[in-house]
């Protein structure tokens, strides 16, 4: 079987796999990406830790000698194989197995390597997915969505349930939730086609890897099954040289990369986190974000030395942060506010104050308070205020 395909694809489709390959495990086979043809003018690479599977496919010439290497493919070191790809020329790579076995020929340009490789017959085949709801958004809409809601997961592996994001689909709108039980991060939106209804715990892994493997220009679709979740993402920037002429012997326009990575869902009952967003207020503040995460900064270099404790206190127009440390001091900092509501003095974490406004977008930020030992809410000022919400467990003030 004799493979070619441009290096600079090729590369780039074993660099995006490999983030699923595993590093610890005791099967040999998982340290390999399995390359399997698609008919005569494709080929896909495979990786997983058999937690998530990672699949990119990308056009390329095959030529099959026998019959059975067009669905078997071979496997080769996924660590060497991105290292020698890394280090080629830009030219077309040929990957040649001459003989049927697991020897694979790899040369490009005037370099040559003969690479042991295992039978792909052990490569573990990824999980059939049968969902229950399936649709489609745009990378960009996704992308921040996960990254308005991921800082708030948590890291504590005894509870696993939140060690993975809330996906929530009713047929029309999608609802990401995330909460460590310090804080509480919601996010909703549109999609733009979809039918089902489902509700699934993916891994905060697998979602980062999403907001990795889709461009802001790229179609997104997502289907939700029992156990497993599939992200398929169609890479409409790839769509280049539309003209006849043929780069790695496949014509232009048919340089359609897509990518699809499959991941096991965290099983579990999650929190009822809507009873925890608090339904009324006395007191709201409204700020400059910049203002206020600029502030926060400077306060966190004191503040971190006494458990990232920063207390906010309203004087008149001004949002007064102070912090204080038995070894390093004390710091204070001043914001212009605009406040309904009487004053109140309330300590935050300062690290929880800054992700939050960094995952913020609009140019103003809302804080609704009720009392100094009760949850305040944190939202986006503008049209996003009711798409987005952050829950904030108050410290105690010293």
């Amino acid at each position: 079987m004799l493979v070619e395909c441009p290096r600079k694809d090729l590369f780039e489709a074993i660099q995006t796999v490999a983030r699923a390959v595993s590093g610890r495990s005791s099967l040999p086979i998982l340290s390999h990406v399995l390359l399997q043809p698609q008919g005569a003018s494709g080929m896909r690479l495979v990786a997983t830790d058999l937690e998530m599977w990672m699949e990119c496919a990308l056009p390329a010439r095959v030529q099959a000698s026998l019959a059975h290497e067009t669905t078997s493919g071979f496997t080769l070191p996924a660590r060497v194989f991105a290292e020698m790809l890394g280090a080629l020329p830009e030219a077309d790579v040929l990957l040649d197995r001459p003989d049927g076995g697991n020897k694979i020929h790899v040369r490009c340009a005037r370099s040559n390597y003969d690479v042991l490789g295992l039978s792909s017959e052990e490569f573990p085949s990824p999980p059939e997915v049968e969902p229950t709801a399936t649709f489609h958004i745009q990378g960009s809409a996704l992308k921040q969505m996960i990254r308005q809601v991921s800082f708030a997961v948590s890291t504590d592996e005894t509870r696993a349930i939140l060690t993975g994001i809330l996906v929530r689909f009713d047929g029309a709108e999608l609802t990401l939730v995330a909460t460590d039980t310090h804080r509480l991060a919601v996010r909703n939106g549109p999609v733009a086609t979809g039918s089902g209804t489902a509700t699934a715990v993916v891994p905060a892994r697998a979602m980062n890897e999403v907001t990795r493997l889709a461009g802001d220009d790229d179609a997104v679709t997502i289907a939700l099954a029992s156990g497993q979740a599939r992200f398929e993402v169609r890479r409409r920037g790839d769509e280049r040289d539309t003209d006849a002429a043929e780069i790695g012997g496949l014509p232009g326009r048919y340089r359609q990369q897509s990518t699809t990575m499959v991941t096991r869902l965290i099983e579990g009952q999650y929190p009822n986190y809507e009873r925890v967003i608090p339904q009324s207020h006395e007191r709201k503040w409204t700020l400059v974000r910049t203002d206020l995460a600029a502030a926060v900064k400077r306060i966190a270099i004191v503040a971190r030395d006494n458990a990232n404790r920063v207390v906010l206190e309203t004087e008149g127009s001004q949002l007064v942060l102070t912090a204080e440390s038995g070894t390093v001091g004390s710091a204070r900092d001043e914001v212009e506010v605009a406040r309904e509501g009487d004053d109140i003095t309330i300590a935050f974490n300062a690290k929880y104050l800054a992700e939050v406004l960094g995952a913020v977008d609009s140019e103003g930020v809302s804080f609704e308070l009720t009392e100094p030992l009760r949850p305040g809410v944190v939202r986006p000022v503008g049209d996003m205020a009711p798409r987005y919400v952050c829950v904030l467990m108050p410290m105690q003030v010293i």
